[in-house]
C-alpha cells in the first residue's frame, strides 16, 4: 500500500512535470479534442514545467550560494527560511520519537487527503463556495508535511486523527485562500487561472489594502513610460540584469575579498577562472538574470496549455473549477513589479534582521531566496495593478519585514532550526500555530516535541 501511495502521490501528484500535462490531458479530452492535440498540448505543457523548473532551480541554487558567501564571512549563524528544509527538519523530529519514515508516511496520507478535499469541495461549490484546484505539487508536498507536524506536535494524536485534522486544515488553506484570488488574479492577467502558492492570503491583502496606498491609473509600473535616459529598463530583461547588478555590488563590498574568493570557488560557483572581480561580478549578475529568463520561458509554455485545456474540466468535470497555480506563472503578465518585489522585499528583510539584532533576539534568522524573491514579487503584482508602485513599494517593504519577525515568532513557537519564511508562513500559519498550541494547552495536552 506504501508503495502504491508513494507512486501516486509522490511520483506523480508531488511532480508538476506529471500533474500539470494529465490536467491537461483530461482537459482538452474533455473538451472533445483529438486524442493528438491532447497529447501534444499535455508534452507541451509538461516541458514547460521542466524549463520553468530549470530556471527556478538554477535561480535559487546560484542564489544561495551568495546568501551562504555572506553568512559564511559576516559569521551569522541562525535558523533557515527555506521551504523543503523546514518539511525535512520537522519530519525529522517527528521520527526521532515515532520511528523512521513514519513523518513522511503521515505527510503523504494528509496529501492524498486534503486534495480529495480540495476536490469534494469545489464539486460542491454551491455549497462552499470553493472554486479553485490547488496544482502546485512542489508546494502541496510541503504544505501537507509542515501541517502534519503541527498538529502532531501541539496536540499530541496519534497517526488517524493527525491525518484527518491537519487534511482538513490543509484543504481549507488551500481552497480558501486560492479561489479569494481568482477575480483580480484574471484581472490582472485576462486568463482563466488563480494562484496556488505559499503568500495568498498576503496577496489578498495587498489587492485589498492597494486601492487606499496609491492610485493604479497614474502610478502603474508596467504602464509607466520612463525618461528617454531610461528607456533601456523598459526592457525587464535588462531592468533585471541591472538591479542584479546593483544587488550584488552591495554584496561584494559587503564580503570582501575573501567572500568573492570563496563565491568563485569550488565550494561557491565554481568559476576559479574568473579572477577579476569586475567580470565575476559581471558574470554572477548575468547568470542570475538568465536564470530568471528561462523560469519565465517556461512558465509562458505551461500557462498557455493549461488556460486552453482547463475550460474543459471547469465545463464537462468540475463545472466552474479554476486551476491554481505558481505564483511564477504571473510574472511575464507583469515583469517591471517582479523587480520591485525583490528590491522592497529585500529592503524589508533587512530591516527585519537589524531589528532582530538591535533587540537583542535570541533568535537570527539567515533568508532564503524562495521566501524572498517569490513571495514578494508576487505580492507586488497585485499592489501595483490595484495601487501603483507606491503601494507596491510600502507593502512590499512591510511583508518583508513580517516574513523575518513573523518567522522569529514562529520559530520560537516549534523549535525548528529551519522554517518557511514565506509571507502566509509569517501570518496566517504564525495566527494557526499559536491557535493550535492554545487548544493543546486548554486540553492539558503535553506537546510530542
Amino acid at each position: 500500500m506504501d508503495k502504491i501511495l508513494n507512486l501516486f502521490l509522490r511520483q506523480i501528484l508531488g511532480q508538476p512535470f506529471l500533474l500539470i500535462p494529465i490536467v491537461v490531458l483530461i482537459g482538452y479530452l474533455a473538451m472533445g479534442q483529438k486524442i493528438q492535440k491532447a497529447i501534444i498540448g499535455a508534452i507541451k505543457a509538461s516541458i514547460g514545467v521542466l524549463v520553468m523548473g530549470m530556471g527556478s532551480g538554477a535561480l535559487i541554487g546560484n542564489f544561495n550560494k551568495v546568501i551562504t558567501a555572506v553568512t559564511t564571512i559576516t559569521g551569522l549563524k541562525g535558523a533557515g527560511l527555506n521551504t523543503y528544509p523546514t518539511m525535512t527538519a520537522a519530519y525529522e523530529v517527528m521520527d526521532k520519537i515515532l520511528g523512521d519514515g513514519t513523518g513522511a508516511s503521515w505527510g503523504i496520507y494528509v496529501l492524498l487527503f486534503a486534495f480529495l478535499i480540495n476536490v469534494v469541495m469545489v464539486a460542491l461549490r454551491k455549497y462552499t463556495h470553493i472554486r479553485a484546484l490547488y496544482l502546485t505539487g512542489n508546494a502541496m508536498i510541503v504544505q501537507a508535511g509542515i501541517t502534519t507536524f503541527l498538529v502532531w506536535k501541539f496536540l499530541n494524536t496519534g497517526a488517524v486523527a493527525t491525518i484527518v485534522i491537519a487534511s482538513v486544515i490543509t484543504a481549507l488553506y488551500w481552497g480558501v485562500f486560492s479561489t479569494l484570488l481568482i477575480k483580480p488574479t484574471q484581472e490582472i492577467t485576462g486568463a482563466d487561472f488563480t494562484i496556488a502558492h505559499q503568500q495568498m492570503f498576503s496577496n489578498f491583502l495587498a489587492y485589498k489594502l492597494a486601492p487606499f496606498i496609491g492610485d493604479p491609473k497614474k502610478d502603474n509600473i508596467e504602464k509607466k513610460k520612463l525618461p528617454a535616459s531610461l528607456s533601456a529598463l523598459q526592457d525587464n530583461v535588462i531592468a533585471t540584469f541591472i538591479m542584479m547588478f546593483i544587488s550584488l555590488i552591495i554584496i561584494f563590498v559587503i564580503i570582501g575579498k575573501d567572500g568573492i574568493d570563496w563565491l568563485r570557488g569550488a565550494d561557491g560557483l565554481k568559476q576559479v577562472g574568473l579572477s577579476n572581480n569586475v567580470i565575476f561580478l559581471l558574470w554572477t549578475s548575468l547568470t542570475l538574470t538568465a536564470n530568471i529568463f528561462v523560469l519565465l520561458a517556461g512558465v509562458r509554455m505551461f500557462v498557455g496549455e493549461i488556460m486552453m485545456s482547463f475550460k474543459g474540466i471547469s465545463e464537462k468535470i468540475l463545472p466552474g473549477a479554476v486551476a491554481g497555480v505558481d505564483c511564477a506563472a504571473l510574472f511575464s503578465f507583469a515583469p517591471k513589479s517582479v523587480v520591485l518585489g525583490l528590491m522592497f522585499g529585500t529592503i524589508g528583510q533587512l530591516v527585519g534582521l537589524l531589528l532582530l539584532v538591535v533587540f537583542k533576539s535570541p533568535i537570527f534568522l539567515i533568508p532564503g531566496f524562495i521566501p524572498l524573491f517569490f513571495d514578494n514579487a508576487t505580492i507586488s503584482i497585485y499592489a501595483n495593478h490595484y495601487g501603483g508602485w507606491k503601494a507596491s513599494a510600502l507593502i512590499v517593504t512591510i511583508n518583508g519585514l513580517i516574513q523575518i519577525l513573523g518567522s522569529a515568532l514562529v520559530i520560537h513557537l516549534v523549535n525548528l532550526l529551519w522554517w518557511q519564511g514565506s509571507s502566509d508562513y509569517s501570518t496566517i500559519w504564525l495566527g494557526i500555530t499559536a491557535f493550535l498550541k492554545f487548544i493543546g494547552s486548554l486540553l492539558g495536552i503535553t506537546p510530542a516535541a
